[in-house]
């Protein structure tokens, strides 16, 4: 017999028990029991046993990247390969920056998506630059290498030292050595106790020109530097040699009164090119200034290493200096060492002088004659041309001044004369005028005329190329009539209005388009006044492509603290709008440019290119790679003292005093209405109890105290603005001194002066210098009392 249902139970081993004794119907406990065994039969037991759930999956590990190596240091120009890795991303591509620069700069070096990293050819500022790679998959992942640029540069000049004759030129060579790829530019500049003034001049090569006139001392020093690695100077030292001669020849004796030629030859040495300026002087021990004669310098050639003649008319005194010994000096502006003398003697007599000596004239005009007779009180005279008593109408003739008609003159006490050229040409041409003395007919002057047929127009240069908008100035000169007025006038196929083909004012100075015409050909004419059938061309084409016509600033001072930025002006730049524009290239490196147009481009300068003094190239290139010309902005060194120039009304002048002037580095971004040039626009007083200033444009009285010192409070105001960090300082001695200085707000400065009972009376000026060594003054602006 089954138990009940209720008898059945199971323990925790899934066996069946029998727990109580409780009776229930058979027929539930037969329907119960297939189920029982059901659940035996899976092998359970009652309850079930159920598995426990999965565990939740693991959070995804975070995106990591490396650069490897961390830190490292690269020669200029060399290479170094980077490994960026990127881990627990499918994505492992990465961004690879220089300073924050995608693929790097030209100034910082750049990188390849490989890993390729490249220094730049010349150092940064700073050496360190930062690599970063950046993850793709998350651009908030990045890992970073700290670069060191280093140079090993070695540079050497040759030749280290060179002597150098007045006017030559020297070539110097720089080399650049080193293990690794640098820029090789260098850039040249001169030292000396006569720089930047009177020591020569070196340009963008090397090639270094001694000064035309004799430095003393003569000595330089060029020095040559990297632009890749500027703390790499190496110099050469310089010695200027004048090695030129000069001779002097005179005639042993010349009559009183009468004339003499002298002649003064400057051989300089094969190659070079002292000055050929003669100063030419008389003296004697019988007398002085013009009582020794007088000289007329009338000619002048060659030049260069061919030589230099100096002609000089000598005009004795009509009295003979005593004693009778005149001493003609020639002094050579090269050298005044090397002066050269000629002793002549005056002796007493008749003589006879002309001037003109030579004349050319065209047919039909005038030339006036002036006849001089020494050493006797008979003036007469006989005028005659080519041996005719007073010419003929084929000759030429002898007239009476201004007179037209002609009114002939043969003889007399007339010493001023007309001689009027024939209508035709003479035979003999040139023709001969003479003047004989009436009181001894073997005292003749003579005087050679050549007759043209009309007057010729001759303009300089002949021909020429010039750059859009530049200036170049032409001369004419008309051969055949004292009447030398020309007018001036622009003719071409492609200049048919005004403005096309430039313009040309009355002196003949003429002003170029800013683009070239077409066609590329015109004339610069000057007609002759005297005769307008007549005139002279000069052929002028106008160059294309970039021009440099002028920096802004064009010379600063070296030293400047901050940098800058420069103003090219010129033509035939590419702007930079739309793009690709022209670049800047400064020193020999591609700079960030902005062209406004066609005929402005501006690029900064940073201080390290400013910090010696020389000159820095400055170029234009198109983005078709044409290049301008080169141009240089003058580093000039800055004063280390302040010249007095002392002037009174009895010397009211001074002499050898150069002014070396360089131009505000704000030139570049300063402009009418818009100036940030530094200036002083006025000064007043100050009132510390009010905090205010009474400006005004009068100089300011300062009353000395009685004794001890006392202070003055006063205020500067600029349109570009003061501030603290410019340098304030007064003119004199130095017993007015700057003890204080406050900025009072809307550009104005207060100043706070200290003048002793002792200080000097009179004018003082206010001197405010920048970072940039940028210097204004405000003249006689403060007066002690």
């Amino acid at each position: 017999m089954w138990p009940s249902l209720s008898q059945f139970r199971t323990d925790t081993s899934g066996r069946i028990s029998t727990i109580a004794h409780k009776a229930v119907p058979a027929l539930l406990a037969l329907q119960l029991l297939p189920a029982y065994a059901s659940l035996l039969g899976c092998g359970g037991g009652i309850p079930l046993s159920v598995a426990p759930p999965p565990p939740p999956p693991l959070p995804p590990q975070s995106i990591a990247v490396t650069v490897t190596p961390a830190s490292g240091s690269v020669l200029l120009g060399n290479s170094q390969a980077l490994t960026a890795t990127v881990t627990n991303a499918t994505d492992t591509s990465v961004t690879l920056t220089v300073n924050g620069v995608p693929g790097g700069t030209d100034t910082t070096g750049t990188i390849t998506p490989g890993g390729t990293y490249t220094a730049p050819a010349d150092l940064p500022s700073p050496t360190i630059v930062q690599v970063t790679a950046t993850s793709h998959a998350d651009a908030t992942k990045s890992a970073t290498t700290q670069l060191t640029i280093t140079s090993d540069i070695g540079i050497s000049v040759v030749p280290p030292n060179a002597s150098v004759e007045l006017g030559a030129t020297q070539a110097f060579h720089a080399a650049i050595s080193g293990a690794g790829h640098p820029d090789t530019s260098v850039r040249w500049s001169l030292a000396g106790a006569t720089c930047p003034a009177a020591c020569g001049s070196v340009d963008l090569n090397g090639n270094y020109t001694t000064p035309a006139i004799l430095p003393a001392p003569a000595t330089a020093t060029i020095t040559t530097q990297s632009v890749a690695d500027s703390s790499k100077p190496i110099s050469a030292a310089i010695n200027i040699t004048s090695n030129f001669t000069l001779q002097v020849t005179a005639p042993q004796s010349v009559p009183a009164g009468g004339t003499a030629t002298i002649v003064a030859t400057m051989t300089p040495v094969a190659g070079s090119n002292p000055s050929a300026v003669l100063a030419w002087s008389l003296s004697g021990p019988g007398c002085s200034s013009t009582t020794c004669g007088t000289l007329t310098v009338v000619t002048m050639q060659g030049s260069g290493g061919s030589g230099t003649a100096d002609t000089a008319t000598y005009t004795a005194p009509t009295t003979p200096p005593n004693p009778g010994r005149v001493t003609v000096t020639v002094t050579p502006q090269a050298d005044p060492t090397k002066k050269a003398q000629a002793t002549m003697a005056v002796q007493a007599g008749v003589n006879v002088s002309l001037s003109p000596l030579t004349a050319t004239l065209a047919a039909n005009h005038r030339v006036t004659l002036t006849a001089q007779v020494f050493g006797t009180t008979n003036t007469g005279v006989n005028w005659s041309v080519s041996g005719v008593l007073g010419g003929n109408a084929t000759l030429g003739q002898i007239c009476v001044v201004g007179a037209s008609p002609c009114q002939s003159v043969t003889s007399g006490n007339v010493l001023q004369v007309d001689y009027l050229a024939p209508g035709t040409i003479p035979q003999p041409n040139p023709v001969s005028v003479a003047v004989t003395s009436a009181a001894d007919a073997t005292k003749t002057a003579t005087a050679q005329i050549t007759v043209i047929d009309h007057v010729l127009v001759s303009v300089q240069p002949q021909t020429i190329t010039v750059a859009p908008l530049a200036v170049q100035g032409f001369t004419a000169a008309v051969l055949g009539t004292s009447n030398q007025s020309v007018v001036w006038q622009i003719q071409g196929t492609a200049c048919p209005s005004a403005g096309v083909c430039g313009s040309i004012d009355a002196n003949g100075n003429y002003t170029a388009p800013g683009s070239s015409p077409t066609p590329d050909a015109l004339q610069i004419v000057a007609i002759s006044s005297d005769d307008t059938t007549q005139s002279g061309a000069a052929n002028v084409t106008i160059s294309t492509g970039a021009n440099i016509l002028s920096l802004h600033p064009a010379s600063v001072y070296a030293g400047a603290v901050d940098g800058f930025t420069l103003l090219v002006v010129g033509s035939g730049f590419v702007a930079s709008s739309p793009g690709p524009g022209s670049t800047l290239i400064i020193g020999g490196t591609a700079r960030t440019t902005a062209c406004i147009s066609a005929t402005e481009c501006t690029a900064p300068i940073t201080a390290a290119e400013v910090s010696i003094a020389g000159n820095v190239s400055v170029q234009i290139e198109n983005p078709n790679g044409t290049k301008s010309n080169a141009v240089s902005l003058v580093v000039a060194p800055p004063n280390t003292s302040d010249d007095v120039i002392a002037l009174s009304s009895a010397s009211p002048t001074a002499m050898g005093k150069d002014i070396v002037v360089v131009d505000p580095t704000t030139a570049g971004v300063s402009a009418e209405g818009n100036d940030v040039d530094i200036n002083v626009a006025a000064l007043g007083m100050f009132s510390v109890a009010n905090n205010s200033c009474s400006l005004s444009g009068n100089p300011l009285p300062l009353q000395r105290p009685a004794g001890g010192s006392t202070t003055f409070d006063i205020c500067v105001f600029s349109e570009s603005g003061l501030d603290t960090s410019m340098a304030y300082t007064v003119t004199g001695p130095g017993e007015v001194t700057v003890m204080a200085k406050q900025p009072a707000g809307l550009g104005i400065i207060h100043v706070m002066l200290q003048i002793p009972a002792g200080a000097l009376p009179g004018a003082r000026t206010l001197f405010i210098q920048n970072t940039n060594l940028d210097k204004t003054a405000a003249s006689g602006a403060l007066v002690i009392q």
